[in-house]
């Protein structure tokens, strides 16, 4: 059986390899990851997003190895991580909750103690009785107060060990929400976003605008010049809308060249004017290779806003916002599209 296994796992090495000369990618240990994950049959929802891709002609390149490798394989490794984080913290709660009953029941014993010693007093007034008394509740009352301090003792590092866990889960989430090429957050993150924020500006009556980016001709950065410029370009983007997205405002990538950008607060008239001067600045430099001074050209974006309507549901708003996009390409790219009602 070991024998067998270890075999299938050398074919499955082998096939991942075959498969990133076939896709034309550089072997590193992200795509290699998703071939042999799929070949090995260790993720069947990886598996059948391939088989989807690979049924449409689609070349897998090194962007879709990196959506497919935050979606089905460093996703799922996060979420284990974030599992074992809340069972550490469950465990710890629980320990405090057992060391607060056994306080408590202390605490009931000590004040037994001292219902007892009053009633002796009522029945006695002897001095050495007195003396007997004063001297028992005086033991009590130290073994009491050693028996807070432990338990003073153990909170403190039970809250250290929360504080330290409470640290590791916003890790934990921040790196499961982020996209790993461009750093800014992921479609996951936009996602809960898009609906968190919606929601609140339907309570509050305030305002919400949506910007959906498109990078123009993107695969021509990648046929001319390669994966790794075309890398660079979807840094450079993604770059330039985390410096408009400053909190409360969020940027994300949305998928392969598109991005979006959450702009709690602003209305329609506001967003056109971002997105403007965001396509204006991107258009106007000129990306330049530091490693040998070469000129690649300018950097388009086709730009679609929308802002949120009184009841909108948030996939109606997407969908405005996507569709204005998606005339700003129609119409000649390098443009920016306000939403229809």
């Amino acid at each position: 059986m070991g024998g067998d296994y270890l075999a299938h796992l050398q074919v499955a090495g082998e096939r991942a390899l075959a498969c990133l000369r076939r896709h034309a990618v550089p072997p590193t240990a992200i795509n290699y990851a998703v071939w042999f994950t799929h070949h090995a049959g260790q993720n069947p929802g990886l598996s059948r997003a391939i088989r989807e891709l690979e049924a449409k002609g689609e070349r897998i390149d090194e962007v879709r190895h990196l959506e497919l490798a935050e979606r089905f394989i460093a996703r799922a490794a996060q979420l284990e991580r974030i599992q074992d984080l809340v069972g550490r913290a469950d465990s710890a709660l629980e320990v405090i909750a057992s060391e607060i009953g056994g306080f408590r029941a202390n605490a009931a014993a000590y004040g037994a103690t001292l219902e007892g010693a009053a009633s002796r007093l009522e029945g006695d007034g002897r001095i050495d009785a007195v003396t007997v008394l004063v001297s028992e509740l005086k033991a009590a009352t130290l073994a009491m107060r050693e028996r807070a301090d432990a338990l003073e003792r153990e909170l403190g590092r039970r809250d250290a060990e929360l504080a330290a866990v409470r640290a590791d889960l916003v890790k934990a989430e921040e790196a499961i929400s982020t996209d790993p090429l461009t750093g800014i957050g992921n479609r996951r993150l936009f996602d809960r976003a898009l609906r968190k924020l919606a929601a609140e500006a339907a309570k509050r009556g305030s305002p919400l605008a949506l910007l959906m980016v498109d990078i123009d001709h993107f695969k021509r950065f990648n046929d001319t010049y390669g994966h790794p410029v075309g890398d660079l370009v979807l840094k450079l983007v993604a770059a330039k809308l985390a410096e408009r997205a400053l909190p409360p405002r969020i940027a994300a990538r949305y998928g392969g060249e598109e991005f979006a950008l959450l702009l709690p607060g602003s209305d329609l008239a506001e967003a056109v004017e971002l997105a403007e001067g965001i396509r204006a600045e991107v258009a106007d430099r000129e990306v330049v290779l530091k490693s040998d001074g070469r000129k690649l050209g300018t950097v388009t974006l086709s730009i679609g806003v929308a802002a949120l309507g009184p009841g909108e549901p948030a996939d109606r708003f997407l969908a405005r916002a996507d569709a204005a996009l998606y005339r700003a390409k129609e119409k000649g790219r390098n443009r920016v599209e306000r939403a229809t009602d």
